[in-house]
């Protein structure tokens, strides 16, 4: 369900934090709360840091205490208060709770990244609870500081999603009969401004391509 993980990230064991920390650039407002976190996880922390999101690619230990309420509200109460780990601003908002799975022994709860109603690509968490209600788990590829990129504002489509498509055909003729072909928009973190993109997926020799398609120019984004 999760994009590929993105490179160049850390694995830091806590005691090792600091130094390391300094080495990859993690903010003191991020290194505060994951001290907050490490202890309130009783030294139980571990973490995976991405250096290219500038967030957790992972938490994990006892993050939690048990908690009778729902697996999504305790998602959403422990990622609003640490946000700004993630460059959150509305949690609610900004993540959107896709799926909620239960096994004999985990709950996970799957969350999409929202930016102005739309999904963000590729961004998503996937949080793991034991019965109890304990957090155990955060992961998944967040991008901080989205809304201040796009400067606080929208994009909107001058593309249609039946133009992409034709945009999609020209650019490979290959896939006009293709029948698991889908279209998708979403924001794209990875390019500079976060265009608004159409994802035009199908499945080619087995495996599933995409071709990324600009919302606004109709250009096809290699």
């Amino acid at each position: 369900m999760f994009a590929s993980k993105m490179i160049l990230s850390a694995i830091l064991s806590f005691s090792s934090l600091v130094p390391v920390a300094e080495n990859i650039e993690i903010s003191k407002q991020s290194k505060k709360l994951l001290q907050m976190i490490r202890l309130e996880s009783g030294n139980t922390l571990t973490v995976k840091w991405n250096t290219v999101t500038q967030t957790p690619e992972l938490l994990s230990g006892k993050l939690t205490k048990p908690s009778t309420h729902s697996p999504g509200w305790i998602a959403y109460a422990y990622l609003h208060k640490i946000k700004l780990l993630y460059g959150l601003n509305r949690v609610h908002e900004d993540l959107k709770i896709l799926n909620i799975d239960k096994t004999d022994s985990l709950i996970r709860v799957y969350m999409q990244r929202q930016l102005f109603k739309k999904p963000v690509c590729g961004n998503q968490l996937l949080v793991e609870l034991d019965h109890s209600g304990v957090i155990q788990r955060i992961e998944g590829t967040i991008h901080s500081g989205l809304e201040e990129k796009r400067l606080g504002r929208a994009m909107y489509a001058a593309v249609t999603p039946e133009k992409a498509k034709e945009i999609a055909f020209a650019y490979d003729e290959s896939i006009r009969a293709n029948k698991s072909l889908s279209v998708e928009s979403c924001y794209l973190p990875t390019r500079e401004g976060i265009p608004l993109v159409y994802v035009v997926t199908y499945e080619k020799e087995g495996r599933p391509v995409s071709i990324k398609i600009h919302s606004l120019t109709g250009r096809v984004i290699e």
